[in-house]
């Protein structure tokens, strides 16, 4: 073996050299989620702790929701769907706020009164967007879980209008018309 193998000298140098490749490594190496963390940290800030409308841009929706995605265990992630879902109603995007509902509802599980938010959201905007099996899903979930508030019995009126074929807007304020009307007359002649 050379005696430079052996020397103090390349002891030395290697000490360095792999000193050197440590912190090189270090410095170059952040984790996938602290990469995607640091993509959203902006936003973050106009979310956490309360949202700020006003400030938080639209095109704020792709990465908070890839973030969500693909880190569902943050603890802001599901506020991040939330935001997500709003953003598309306000861009007037149906179908992609009922999708992000749906992911909502099915990823975080909430209760009370964002699951009804949510279930409103999706039901609804899947209705307009004509994928009334999904639509009549979440209307069925409005009415079993909220059946004594003002929401689940709308939504029991949405499940028969559903089941009809009432599909349209017009067809179904005739059939809500009629629907009051029948019970107007019943009411008059019990008295």
């Amino acid at each position: 073996m050379p005696e430079f193998f052996t020397s103090f000298t390349y002891f030395r140098n290697m000490k360095w050299y792999g000193l050197l490749g440590v912190l090189l490594m270090i410095s170059g190496c952040t984790s996938k989620f602290d990469q995607d963390l640091a993509k959203v940290a902006p936003y973050e800030a106009m979310i956490v702790p309360k949202v700020q409308w006003d400030q938080l841009p639209d095109s704020a929706a792709a990465p908070l929701m890839n973030f969500a995605k693909a880190h569902p265990e943050y603890k802001h992630s599901s506020d991040f769907v939330y935001v997500c879902t709003k953003i598309a109603e306000r861009q007037g995007m149906v179908f992609k706020a009922a999708e992000y509902s749906e992911y909502y509802i099915e990823q975080f599980k909430p209760t009370g009164k964002p699951l009804m938010e949510m279930l409103v959201v999706a039901s609804h905007y899947y209705e307009q967007g004509g994928a009334l099996d999904k639509a009549l899903k979440y209307y069925q979930r409005l009415a079993k879980e909220f059946g004594n508030e003002e929401v689940g019995k709308q939504a029991v009126v949405m499940i028969d209008m559903l089941n009809l074929g009432l599909t349209t807007p017009e067809a179904q304020m005739n059939y809500i018309l009629q629907k009051a009307a029948k019970d107007s007359a019943k009411t008059g002649n019990a008295h």
